[in-house]
Order: structure tokens, then C-alpha cells, then sequence
């Protein structure tokens, strides 16, 4: 298997390379523009120029920019273009979406590690024609997606401007509907709130405060009149007094000198005691005439001040009489514009929220109409590709080496997944592994055509120098080890399902111990089909088995006794010993009444008087019942298994109807070759070296192609190891 996926997979590599025609590769290196900010997050910053250098290989590798190269270039039209494409014939309805994907398939785009340089690799047929792709698609990008760019924003525009002429209505008509609100019902802004209550206080208190001024204006009115009658005039005086008094002083002053001068009774003095008399009395007049003027006076002011005071209590009075009512008027159209708010708070949060909603759109139209200004993420070839004459197509050696090699690593994974899936059994160590039971031998495969018409032509008598006739030999001795008497031994055979070739280890087993001198009889309770032993025990002339269970027949009317009956070519009787054999000529329906009659017992308790080794052939165990219900017939139990056919899940169930109560197990239909070729163990994969002790004429590990004609062969006919499944 491993050779056939090695050479499946490399000749087809090597003829598609020899075939291959020759192809060049030009690389263009384009610069894309990067983020270079300072004082930011260098990790957002980093994270954002990987993202901008992975957009830009997909934007270089996209099927749009493949189609924009194609009609800058007329590649179209261009033979060497149409070459690369296979001469596809232009007319097709599918050209263009031929030539984009060749393109496609012609093109690799890489970023470089770390580096904000991209490689454009064009492959191609003709070097030239790879150069002035790789120099066009950065180009045919950028005109790519500024087109495309500014055909979804553009579009884009027209949606928010159509928008924002919708929410601009909307804004003005909701707050042209507050305007009219306050202007219906009076309310400024402010009022019903909190502007409203502050006025109502401010009034409130200017109220008070003029109210209060009142009260003061009347008292201090009052307290005037009562503080004018107690004024005092006893200090009044006058120009006149003034006067009058300094020319008292100077006459008192003149009289006191001319009395110490001259005595009182001078004439002088008295002369100026006489002024002085008149100028007090007039002094006196005068006094009181200032007195009265003074009373005048303060009179006067009193009533002045008195009357002062009630008018300035009178204005008091009327400011506090049109404050109150201007803050019983204010109160009443607080609490009207309180009643309104509710209405003009919904119009105005209406208003609020779509006058928002136009300055969002507003902001977002402008950011659009600002992008539509931008270039984007732009590139720019550094490095412009040149026609490169190096082929890199085709490379038949390395491409060769690099299949064989994968290959055959992909043909060791195969083979070892396909083993490490198998769970069919193949192995003596498997069987001790799993089920901790012997292995009693294992049957070759034989390729006869057809099998034999008497039992007694079995291989191990045929021919006793045969592999098949000593792994036979050996296979009985195992079984008659099991012996724990002396006498004659019944051996059960079992498989887990039919086809497994049970019927042909149960005729090579008896035609063992008939080749080992043993009185051997074939006794067959496989009774649901007709099989094989069916079929042998028509072509002779004895009763079957139901005859003899029904009394129709005894066992004396078996097959000629052993010794007996046998001819040569010539006709002479001939003392060969023969295999006994007891079937049924025709299936039967109901083979559990037969195998629980008590007669079945008593005829296997005579055939042990008359024969030395006794094999039953018993039902495929997971089919039906049968088998176990046959296990007290038998002094051993023998399960066969089926080689690369027979699972350990189907030896299980079938170990498990058993009880376990098997005494081992025999492989059949084992190719020698192939075991020995796959290196299963056991001493089957030293056979060849053992070739000389047998007359088979063995062949080395046959080659791929013998081993699949053989296969096939299998395939074509029967094999006669398969006479219970015909």
C-alpha cells in the first residue's frame, strides 16, 4: 500500500513537471503608508499598521483589482495574457471570470515580517508580461478603491443630506410649536419654574420692605411734632443780642476801671452805670425777641419734618399697596405657567431632541463630505518589478524529491492510522492479548478452484508434505492435548459469523485425525442452510442425520467403516481409511426441537463407542443460539476466526455467548505472504526459510502489481475455504 500512494503520487508529479511549460516570476515591492504618532499607545498604534498591511494584501490579491488590471492592461487582447489563460476562445460567456481568476491564480501577494513593504510576485509565461502586471496592480488598487470609496460615500452623502433636510424641518416646526406656546400663554423663558418663585420672593420681600418703610414714615412723623414742643430757646440768640451784649462787656469792662479810679459817685461812673442799665434792658428786649424767633423756627421745622415723615410714610404706602398687587398678579400667573409646564416641557424636550438629532446628522454629513477629501491608506511601488529571465517552472528533480518525500511520509501515516484503526484480527498475540486464549494454528489460504467432492481429498491426505497438511497435523495434536481422558474426544467448532470457514477447519481437523490413525467422523448441526457438509453428505450413499435421530436409520449405515469399502482406480478394494460424515440432506426449520431431543444425546454417546475423534460443525454463534446451546455435546470447544476478516468486538460477543468457556482459537484463510510481508510475528513470517521441509513450491513476497492481480483474481472466483456462504 505504502509503494502504490508513493508512486501514485510521485509519477503523476514528475510527468506534470516534465510536461510543464516554463514559467517566470517579476516581483514589484509597494510601500504602505503606516500610522507614526507619538505620545499614543505604541501597542494600539502597532496593532493598527499590522491590520492596514493585512487590508492591503487583501485589497492587492481581490477579485476587483484583478479586473481593473485586466482593462488597464487589455490583457484581453493581449496573446501572451492568452496563452497563460490556454487560448480559451474570447466568444465565451464566461471569459472575463476565466481571465480574472487566472489572474488570479498568476498573482501572490505577501507581506514582508515586520515591514510595511509588500511583494507582488506575478508568474507568467512571458517575463515581460509578469513585470507590467506586478507594476499595475498597485495603480489599478488605488483607482479601485477611491472609485469605490467615493461611489459609497458619495451615496452615502445623499442619504444624510436628504436626512438632514428631513430633521431640519422637524427641528423648526417643533420649535416654531414652543415659540407659539409661550407666546399663547405669556410664559418667558423661565417661566414656571424656578424664575418664577424667585420673582414671587424678590416682590414679596420689596412688599414687605415698603410696608415696613411705611410704618416708620408714620411713627417718625409723630415722634417729630412731640420733639418740636420740647425744644429749648433759653441759648437763643441774635445779631442785635451779640451786640447788645459785647457793648455790655465794655461798658462793665470801662465802669470797673473808672470805679477803682475814681470811686462810684464820680460822675463818670455813673454815666456808665446809666449805659449800662440801658443796654441790659435792651438786652433784655432782645433776648426775648430772639427766644420767640427761635420758638418760630423750630416750629417750623417740626412741622416740616412731621409732614416730610407722613408723606415719605404715604409713598411707603402706596409702593407696598401696587407691590402686593403686582405679586398677587405675578402668584396668579406663576401657578397659570406651572399648569402650562407639563405641555411645554413635552414641546420642548420634542424640540430639544430633534434640534440634537439635526446637529448630529449635521456633524456626520460634514465627516462624510471631509472623507470624500481623502485618500485613504495609500502605497506606492519602492522597488518597480523587471522582466526576470530565471525560470522557476518547471523543477522536475526538486519537485519529484519533495513528492516521493511527502508521499511517503503521507504513506507511513496511512499505514500506520489504518493500523492503529484495525481491529481485525490477525495475530496469535492478539488473541492471547485480548482473550488470553491459545492460538491452535493457523490455516494457509489455499487457491484451488473449487473444493474437493469427497472430504477425504483434503490437502492434509492429498498431500502430506504440505504446509496446509502440517499446520493441520500440528493444529489436531493441540486439540488432542486437551484430552483429560483416555477415549475418544468430541470437538465443538464455532465462528462468530457464517463465511468465517468454520466448515473447512472442521474437515481439516477430522481429515488430521484420520491421517493421524484416528477413527474420525464429521457431525454436522449447522442445519438452518444448506451448506457444504449438506451438499457432501447428498453426494454419498448413506443415511443423514435425521434418519437416524427418528429411527428411520442407525448408525451402522454411516459411510463404509473405516477401512471398508474403498476402491482404487482399477476397482479393487482398497483398505484406505475414509471420513465419516452425518448431515442433514435438506435444512432444517426447526433444528432446536432436534438439538434438545434426548436421542441427539443418546447418538452422540454411541458414535464415541465407535469413533476415536468426533468434530462437530455448530452454527455461526452471533447468527443464532445453536452454538451455545451445543457446548455440552463437546469435551472442547474450538472458535474460528477469519484472517483480516474476523474483529475483536465480533470475538468478543462471541467469547462472551460462549461464557469464555472456549478452549482456543484457529485462524483461517491466512495469506502467508502478506503476513509475512507485514511483519504480523508468529513463525508464519519465517515460512519461506522453512521451505525445504515442504513439497509446496513457495515464491518471495510476491511485487505490488502480482499481489493486486492476484487480489483480483480472489475477487473473480470462490474459494472453496467458503463453501458455508455459496
Amino acid at each position: 500500500m505504502m509503494a502504490a500512494i508513493v508512486a501514485a503520487i510521485t509519477l503523476p508529479v514528475l510527468a506534470h513537471q516534465l510536461l510543464s511549460p516554463t514559467i517566470y516570476r517579476s516581483t514589484a515591492h509597494v510601500q504602505v503608508e503606516l500610522i507614526d504618532q507619538v505620545g499614543t499607545n505604541q501597542a494600539d498604534v502597532i496593532a493598527q499598521n499590522a491590520q492596514r498591511v493585512a487590508n492591503a494584501v487583501r485589497l492587492h490579491s481581490s477579485r476587483s483589482a484583478a479586473e481593473h488590471v485586466i482593462e488597464d492592461l487589455d490583457l484581453l487582447n493581449d496573446p501572451h495574457f492568452k496563452k497563460d489563460m490556454g487560448n480559451i476562445g474570447s466568444g465565451d460567456d464566461d471569459f472575463i471570470y476565466l481571465a480574472i481568476n487566472r489572474l488570479l491564480s498568476m498573482v501572490t501577494v505577501a507581506a514582508e515580517p515586520n515591514s510595511d513593504l509588500l511583494a507582488i510576485s506575478v508568474s507568467s509565461r512571458s517575463p515581460e508580461l509578469a513585470a507590467r502586471i506586478a507594476n499595475q496592480i498597485p495603480a489599478s488598487v488605488r483607482a479601485v478603491r477611491a472609485s469605490k470609496n467615493n461611489e459609497l460615500r458619495a451615496q452615502l452623502l445623499a442619504s444624510l443630506e436628504t436626512e438632514q433636510h428631513e430633521r431640519g424641518e422637524i427641528a423648526a416646526a417643533t420649535a416654531q410649536k414652543v415659540a407659539e406656546f409661550r407666546q399663547n400663554n405669556r410664559m418667558l423663558v423661565g417661566a414656571g419654574g424656578a424664575e418664577d418663585l424667585a420673582q414671587l420672593n424678590r416682590i414679596a420681600t420689596q412688599a414687605a420692605a415698603a410696608s415696613a418703610s411705611r410704618e416708620g414714615s408714620a411713627a417718625r412723623s409723630g415722634g417729630i411734632a412731640a420733639a418740636g414742643s420740647m425744644q429749648s430757646t433759653a441759648m437763643a440768640s441774635s445779631a442785635g443780642l451779640d451786640q447788645l451784649e459785647r457793648r455790655h462787656a465794655d461798658l462793665v469792662a470801662e465802669s470797673s476801671k473808672l470805679t477803682s479810679s475814681y470811686g462810684p459817685n464820680h460822675p463818670d461812673v455813673k454815666r456808665i452805670s446809666s449805659q449800662i442799665d440801658a443796654v441790659e434792658s435792651a438786652m433784655t428786649v432782645e433776648r426775648g425777641n430772639a427766644q420767640a424767633n427761635a420758638r418760630a423756627v423750630a416750629a417750623a421745622e417740626s412741622a416740616r419734618m412731621a409732614q416730610i415723615a407722613r408723606s415719605d410714610a404715604a409713598g411707603d404706602a402706596a409702593a407696598a399697596a401696587r407691590l402686593n398687587g403686582i405679586l398677587a398678579s405675578v402668584e396668579s400667573k406663576s401657578y397659570q405657567n406651572v399648569g402650562n409646564s407639563v405641555e411645554l416641557e413635552n414641546l420642548v424636550r420634542e424640540s430639544t431632541l430633534a434640534d440634537e438629532s439635526y446637529k448630529a446628522i449635521a456633524a456626520r454629513v460634514e465627516q462624510v463630505r471631509a472623507q470624500m477629501q481623502e485618500e485613504g491608506v495609500s502605497s506606492s511601488i519602492v522597488s518597480p518589478a523587471v522582466p526576470n529571465l530565471d525560470a522557476i517552472a518547471p523543477a522536475p528533480l526538486k519537485y519529484t524529491i519533495i513528492a516521493f518525500l511527502g508521499s511517503g511520509i503521507l504513506a507511513f501515516l496511512l499505514a500506520f492510522l489504518r493500523d492503529f484503526l484495525d481491529d481485525r484480527l490477525r495475530t496469535s498475540a492478539q488473541i492471547r492479548k485480548y482473550f488470553g486464549l491459545p492460538t491452535f494454528g493457523m490455516l494457509p489460504l489455499l487457491e484451488r478452484d473449487q473444493p474437493a467432492d469427497d472430504p477425504s481429498d483434503s490437502p492434509v491426505i492429498a498431500d502430506p508434505q504440505s504446509l496446509f497438511a502440517e499446520v493441520s497435523r500440528s493444529m489436531y495434536c493441540e486439540i488432542r492435548s486437551l484430552r483429560q481422558k483416555p477415549g475418544s474426544q468430541v470437538v465443538l467448532v464455532s465462528s462468530p459469523l457464517p463465511g468465517d470457514g468454520k466448515s473447512t477447519v472442521t474437515l481439516t481437523l477430522a481429515a488430521a485425525g484420520l491421517a493421524m490413525g484416528d477413527r474420525t467422523l464429521v457431525l454436522d448441526l449447522d442445519l438452518r442452510k444448506h451448506g457444504y457438509l449438506q451438499r457432501l453428505q447428498n453426494n454419498i450413499d448413506s443415511p443423514d442425520l435425521i434418519d437416524i435421530i427418528t429411527g428411520q436409520a442407525d448408525i451402522d449405515g454411516l459411510l463404509p467403516l473405516p477401512h471398508e469399502g474403498a476402491t482404487d482406480d482399477d476397482g479393487e478394494f482398497t483398505n484406505a481409511p475414509r471420513i465419516g460424515l452425518l448431515s442433514a440432506h435438506n435444512p432444517v426449520e426447526e433444528p432446536a426441537v432436534l438439538l434438545s431431543s434426548p436421542k441427539l444425546a443418546k447418538l452422540l454417546r454411541d458414535l464415541r463407542e465407535k469413533f476415536d475423534f468426533i468434530v462437530i460443525n455448530a452454527p455461526a454463534t452471533l447468527a443464532v443460539r445453536d452454538a451455545r446451546a451445543m457446548g455440552q455435546f463437546a469435551d472442547q470447544t474450538i472458535m474460528v476466526a477469519r484472517w483480516g476478516r474476523t474483529t475483536i468486538e465480533q470475538m468478543d460477543a462471541s467469547l462472551d455467548l460462549h461464557h469464555y468457556a472456549v478452549s482456543g482459537v484457529i485462524f483461517d484463510h491466512v495469506d502467508y505472504a502478506e503476513h509475512a510481508r507485514l511483519r504480523y510475528g508468529d513463525s508464519v513470517q519465517f515460512y519461506v526459510d522453512s521451505s525445504d521441509y515442504y513439497s509446496d513450491d513457495f515464491e518471495h513476497p510476491q511485487g505490488i502489481v502480482t499481489r493486486a492481480r492476484n487480489w483480483m483474481r480472489r475477487r473473480r472466483r470462490p474459494e472453496w475455504n467458503e463453501p458455508e456462504m455459496a
